[in-house]
Parts: structure tokens; sequence; C-alpha cells
């Protein structure tokens, strides 16, 4: 089963939001080819994901995909102003959303946590970026300086921005026993007492049975959850 979503529809969404929250100097030199480019990766990004058969949930196709929107938000930000030239900017972007997307794939398919992806993708990500700036210095497409400079911005980290994916969660199907572990611990105590001090009650035995069925109940959906939801 295929995590299908209106991938078009969440590229405008995203697209407008990232409107709404552009830098003051990107969105005065550059808006249109900057709001181009977060659609198109966001929209190719949602359109592999709600094709992939290996993510089969839609909500966290989206997210994935978000993921991938937001970093091409923040590392377009730090290109444009790198002074990297712009003919080099979609080839970067392009490793950058390849890496983002495999690192989130992988890390949806091994149950991380959203923060444990995000540190994933992050530690990922700066390591190709840092790897294709130096390339171009390497061939003399950019000057030490140009490089110095791409190496030393971060929009992510700016605090004129949102944190990136602030409340982003993967969503995943979980079935929680806690409050039904509270509830067999507390008969299992209330049984335990009503024996020390109430050993002698005619209706004891009653109670007795009844605690032992209900506990054994637990025990049976308990080993269930734990052994078929995962």
């Amino acid at each position: 089963m295929v995590a299908t979503f209106d991938y078009k529809g969440f590229a405008k969404d995203l697209t407008k939001q990232a409107e709404d929250v552009m830098p003051e100097d990107i969105a005065l030199k550059h808006k249109k080819e900057f709001l181009d480019k977060i659609y198109n990766f966001t929209y190719i990004a949602g359109e592999a994901f709600s094709n992939d058969d290996a993510i089969d949930n839609s909500d966290t196709a989206k997210v994935l995909t978000q993921v991938i929107s937001e970093w091409t938000f923040h590392k377009y930000v730090d290109l444009l102003r790198s002074g990297i030239p712009d003919i080099y900017h979609e080839s970067i972007l392009q490793k950058l959303a390849y890496v983002a997307f495999e690192m989130t794939k992988e890390s949806a398919l091994s149950k991380l946590s959203t923060d444990e992806m995000l540190k994933l993708v992050d530690v990922q990500l700066n390591k190709s970026y840092e790897k294709s700036c130096r390339h171009l210095l390497e061939n003399g497409q950019i000057s030490q300086d140009v490089f110095d400079s791409a190496m030393k911005l971060s929009n992510v980290d700016s605090v004129n921005n949102v944190n990136l994916c602030h409340n982003v969660k993967v969503v995943r199907k979980t079935n929680s026993t806690f409050k039904f572990t509270v509830a067999a611990l507390s008969l299992a105590i209330l049984t335990a007492l009503l024996n020390i001090f109430f050993e002698e009650t005619p209706n004891l035995i009653i109670f007795n049975v009844i605690s032992i069925i209900l506990l054994s109940v637990y025990v049976g959906f308990y080993i269930g959850v734990n052994k078929y939801s995962k």
C-alpha cells in the first residue's frame, strides 16, 4: 500500500508558508526563483514519497516531504547569501535533496524518533553541503573567501527563523499499555492487601477468582500487544 497524498497541493501550501517567512534580503532580490525552487523540490519529494511502496502512511510521507522542503529553504538561503554563482545552486540543492530523501526514508523505515531523524539529516546534509562547496573550491570555481563565507552561513540556526521542523512528528501506529499496567498493578496490590487484612472474609475467595481472571486477561493482552504491534 503506497502512502498516496495530494503532493501538488502540499507543495503549494509549503511554498506559500515559505513566502510568508522569507528573509527580506532574499525576497527583495530573488523572490520568484526562490519560491519556484521551493515548490519544485517539494513537489518532486512529495511525488517520490507518495509513490514509494515502503512508506505506507500518508502522514509520514507528508512529514518527510516537509523536512526536505524546509531544508531546501534554509540551504538555498545560504547559497544565495554565500556568493557562490547561481549556476551551481541547482546541482548543490539536488545533491542535498537526494541525501535528505535517503536519510528521511531510512529514518522512517528504521522507526527513529523525530529528533533522531532530524539530527541524522542535519549531520549528513551539512557534510554533503561542505563537500559540494569544497569541490567547487578545489576546481577553482569559487574562491577561498566564498567557500569560507558559505561554511559560516547557517539559516537554520538564525534566530530570525522558525526552528526546522519544530512541530513535526513522524506518524506511527503505537499501542500503549501504560494505563492498563497501572490498573493491573493496582488490582494486584488491592488483592494482596485484602488477603492480608481480611483473610477470614467469606466472599474473599470470589474476589480472588475474579482478580486472577482479570490479571490473566491483562497478561495475555500485554504479551499480544508487545509481540504483534512491532
